[in-house]
């Protein structure tokens, strides 16, 4: 039965691919083991399938197209025995060297077998790669892959993005399977493909100076390649929680339960014949709380002396009397925010020999609900909103040998992405969130003449009741079809590609936030009429901050009009020759990039003009922006003086797109941008011109014992045309006299040493130190960084300063203790403990004081009001303090047992095993994450004279202690996460 299912998921995988993925090769000499002499023409295969290839005069060989995996490699020759090296592992781009000495058959009878060691260092890279294995996924205590890539040297980990070598976010590229899965269009980066740990084969990443062959990515590039179907049918199972049966609020192993289950399947196998080989994975992802947090119960109860169900119609009071609203809720979980996601990941390869044909596809359907205002909502879970989310990845690649060492591939890209945020209940239906009709079919009831119930007062605290509509309305796509195809030859010490690709997107968006929802409506119940012709209302609409392109402001998609959807397109050629010899490997080639982030511009940017009637643009007053073609030269040596010792040298130039949602807004935000009268802390970039990145890198690597290495790189980069916040003067007498933008005026320089010690395993003991020392500077760090100065003093800041995400130290230890088999006794065999210790120096942050603060609003006190910079008041220069250090330890105990030859995995891993409060933000105000100051101001205390001790107890309890002020305002937590206990078991069969 399992088989048939299995062959199912294989036809459906096959009905779908369309794409690529990464290679490398296998490499090496044949010789007589007595007399050294080269073997020509000798026989050398990768065992169990089709690809291999015979020695030439000197005894050498190449296997070019193997897909990244762990092989057998066989060598043989007439009159010789016959020599089998096993656990060859291969990695994307690199090169596995693979030599052999047979020995004659007058010497040896038997087959000669060696289980090869894995190499500490990698002679054929020309800059600095880290590469995770699948085996090191599974020994780590922490899960998932944004938890694997925060390890490696030059990678800092932030707020929820990632920065490599000092860069943006969004200049860190991300690749599934040769292919490009990086979100383009937001500044904040990421990739928009889910991938489950069980089905990567490896990753690599990259921290800049990659080859001609690669591009998009100015920072880095994160490279992830799926496991390959096996010659013999396998599978697996795993089952992972944290649910111990405790129930929210109840501790166990002084923690709590977040809700989480982790339920992986995956199988691997031939299909019919050993020629077809399929990889399957599938994840179903649940947990009651995705962001764990120190989060404190209320340690009393209050009560704001109001019934229940307290109405406010005509001046009287409806409800129940005797029911009053008790504020209470339970330490540990932050009810109301779940996230359940189901994955599917797989490959099929097609082994049609001179034809190979590897086909690979994702798919991700995720719900999130969304608790965004935390206790502001603590009586209204009904109406969080929900955040629906899925994904799709398809490619295949065709490989074609003319011969054994000429080469051509042909790749097909396709990939999507569709999300939408909305009220539960109304879903589509703008009008109904509102509409206290329709709530009172769920038996909320407004105040009359009101478009939400009244909220509970608790000492000055306002809660929203039931009914309260607590969310706006959004939706998207974005995503591309691509191609690509490459000649590669293998010619003599040279590696020849030469190869090009294009990608195609469709970006579409519609957003409109609560309160411009709410405002449509209140004017079309007070003036209907426009409700009644659909022109009239799309005025409405388009006049109150909807974003739409893609979308008409009724939210259906359009092809064409002033807010079409984009279509960025990005090209590439290239041309480069990996030359490797014994003593020195030249990597050399030259990229030709051709950018259209399909931006518009003002035809005159001193005089734009308006439409204020119709609120658009008129087309005679805008055009294209500029299409963008680069030709960037890469180059990069190694010289392996020994075995042992290798020294490399990289330098290259860089080129990509910022973050496209800088540019792209519907018309009427545009128009409303002229009329002026806000502060936009959010403008609208107008023919942006790409990010350019020059780098230089310098490395060492030293294996000094037969089981220990290091390698030690130093980097600098000089980064150009970042976007930052700027203001257009228009021409004398022109309304407006000046209007926000995004320009290219950021630029940033930024250095560091990466060190890495690896120790191989040796009585039982496995380790890997990291560590990096950066500088990070630039003028700014975000595209709007400079909003608040510019808007005050209009003046843009010109002088380098430390960046916000600058951590000068940051670094991993990693401690594997493990017993093999046969080893330890039956109680310690197959026994492993791995504790992995992390730690960085803080990052950089302003003190600053908010004067004039006037009527304070409960929530947020006013005191870090970071939602609008201008009231922030540095005291002290910019980004001169740091956050304190971090320091965090996790373990990981697992043992396995053989059943019925059935392998069971059992195990249990903490992250924060000694339940560390890290403080990771702070108030600027006070320089600590623990008090924001705000109480012992005088607008404090007049607030506590006013309302009574309540409040100020009020604020320790909700604003201090589960920083609801500081989520309103920034999003950001102040601490790391707290320690969290999970089980699992692993069976493979």
């Amino acid at each position: 039965m399992l088989r048939k299912i299995f062959l199912i998921f294989i036809l459906a995988i096959l009905c779908y691919s369309i794409g690529f993925a990464q290679y490398g090769k296998i490499a090496g000499r044949v010789v007589d083991r007595e007399t050294k002499e080269p073997l020509i023409g000798a026989n050398v295969i990768i065992v169990g399938t089709t690809l291999g290839a015979a020695t030439d005069m000197e005894g050498r060989y190449v296997i070019l197209n193997v897909p990244p995996g762990v092989y057998d490699v066989r060598a043989s020759y007439v009159g010789y025995q016959d020599e089998t090296k096993r656990g060859i592992r291969v990695i994307a781009g690199l090169t596995a060297e693979v030599n052999f000495e047979l020995p004659s058959t007058a010497i040896v009878a038997e087959p000669v077998v060696v289980i090869a060691e894995r190499p500490l260092i990698e002679k054929s890279a020309t800059n600095a790669i880290r590469v995770i294995k699948s085996e090191d996924f599974e020994k780590l205590p922490v899960r998932g892959l944004g938890a694997y890539i925060a390890l490696q040297p030059g990678v800092v980990f932030q707020d929820g993005r990632f920065h490599i070598r000092g860069g943006r976010a969004d200049e860190t590229g991300f690749i599934l399977e040769g292919a490009n899965v990086r979100n383009v269009v937001s500044r904040d980066g990421g990739q928009l493909v889910s991938v489950i740990p069980d089905a990567l084969e490896e990753v690599l990443i990259q921290a800049g100076g990659y080859n001609a062959e690669f591009g998009g990515a100015n920072a880095g590039l994160v490279q992830q390649n799926f496991k390959t179907g096996t010659e013999k049918f396998k599978g697996s199972v795993r089952i992972e929680t944290d649910n111990f049966g405790n129930y929210p609020g109840k501790k166990f192993l002084g923690t709590y339960s977040y809700g989480y289950s982790d339920y992986v399947l995956s199988v691997s196998g031939p299909v019919f014949t050993n020629r077809i080989r399929a990889f399957l994975v599938g994840e179903n992802f649940f947990i009651r709380d995705y962001r764990p947090a120190f989060w404190y119960g209320s340690p009393e109860r209050w009560s704001d002396g109001a019934p229940v169900d307290t109405v406010y119609d005509t001046g009287r009071r409806l409800g129940d009397p005797r029911e009053f609203q008790i504020l209470k809720w339970t330490p540990g979980n932050i009810i109301g925010r779940f996230q359940n996601r189901y994955t599917f990941n797989g490959t099929l390869l097609f082994d049609l020999k001179p034809l190979y044909i590897r086909t690979a596809g994702s798919f991700t359907w995720q719900r999130t609900r969304l608790r965004g205002q935390h206790l502001i909502g603590l009586f209204n879970l009904e109406r969080l909103p929900l955040f629906d989310e899925n994904n799709l990845f398809l490619n295949v690649k065709a490989t074609y040998f003319f011969t054994a060492k000429s080469f051509i591939e042909v790749n097909l890209n396709y990939l999507e992405r569709r999300f939408k945020q909305y009220d539960r209940h109304f879903k589509d239906n703008l009008f109904a969130y509102m509409d206290s009709a329709r709530a009172a079919e769920y038996g909320w009831r407004f105040r009359r003449y009101t478009i939400a119930p009244a909220q509970y007062d608790f000492y000055g605290f306002p809660f929203d009741r039931p009914g309260t509509p607590a969310t706006g309305y959004a939706k998207g796509k974005q995503g591309y079809y691509g191609g690509s195809v490459a000649l590669t030859s293998q010619v003599g010490r040279h590696e020849f590609k030469l190869g090009g690709s294009f990608e195609r997107w469709t970006v579409r968006n519609y957003s409109i936030s609560l309160g411009r929802i709410a405002a449509v409506y209140s004017f079309i119940r007070s003036s209907p009429e426009y409700a009644r012709n659909v022109d009239s209302l799309i005025k409405v609409i388009r006049r109150n901050f909807v974003n739409n392109f893609g979308y008409d402001e009724l939210g259906r998609e359009i092809n064409s009009g002033v807010n079409r959807p984009k279509h960025p397109f990005f090209a590439s050629a290239y041309i480069q020759d990996k030359i490797e010899f014994d003593d020195i490997i030249i990597n050399a080639g030259i990229r030709f990039d051709h950018i259209d982030m399909d931006s518009w511009k003002y035809v005159d940017p001193t005089r734009p003009v308006r439409d204020e009637n119709n609120y658009v643009i008129p087309d005679t007053s805008i055009t294209k922006g500029r299409k963008f073609t680069y030709a960037l030269p890469r180059l990069g040596f190694s010289f392996p003086v020994t075995d042992r010792t290798v020294f490399h040298l990289q330098y290259g130039k860089f080129v990509q797109a910022p973050g496209l949602d800088v540019a792209y807004r519907g018309m009427g935000i545009a128009v409303q941008q002229l009329i002026g009268g806000f502060y936009f802390s959010d403008p609208i970039a107008f023919d942006l011109e790409p990010t350019r990145t020059t780098q230089y890198e310098i490395g060492f690597t030293q294996q000094f014992t037969d089981y220990a290495a290091f390698d030690i790189t130093a980097f600098y980069k000089d980064i150009r045309g970042q976007v930052q916040y700027g203001f257009v003067r228009t021409a004398a007498g022109w309304d407006p006299s000046s209007y926000p933008v995004y320009v290219n005026q950021d630029f940033a320089t930024t250095k560091g040493i990466e060190f890495r010690l690896t120790l191989r395993r040796v009585a039982r003991v496995q380790a890997q130190v990291n560590y990096t020392l950066s500088d990070s500077r630039g003028t700014n760090a975000f595209p709007n960084s400079a909003g608040g100065a510019l808007n005050v003093t209009g003046v843009a800041p010109t002088i380098i300063i430390p960046l916000t995400y600058d951590q000068r130290h940051r670094g991993s230890v990693i401690l594997d203790y493990r017993f093999g088999k046969g080893d330890g006794g039956p109680i310690l065999e197959r026994l492993g403990i791995n504790v992995l210790f992390t730690f960085n120096s803080g990052h950089r942050f302003t003190r600053a004081k908010v004067p004039g603060l006037g009527q304070q609003d409960a929530w947020t006190g006013g005191i870090l009001n970071d939602s609008d910079s201008r009231q922030r008041v540095p005291v002290e220069p910019i980004n001169t303090s740091t956050t304190p250090w971090n320091f965090n330890v996790d373990l990981r105990i697992d043992k396995t047992v053989t059943i019925f030859n059935v392998d069971f995995n059992f195990y249990a891993y903490v992250q924060n095993l000694f339940n560390t409060r890290n403080v990771i933000n702070v108030y600027y105000a006070t320089g600590n994450a623990y008090d924001d100051g705000f109480l012992t101001t005088e607008d404090g205390q007049r607030v506590v004279n006013t309302i009574g001790q309540r409040f100020a107890d009020l604020y320790r309890v909700i604003n201090l202690q589960n920083r609801q002020h500081n989520i309103i305002l920034n999003g950001f937590d102040l601490f790391g996460s707290p320690r969290q206990i999970r089980v699992g078991v692993l069976v493979e069969f």
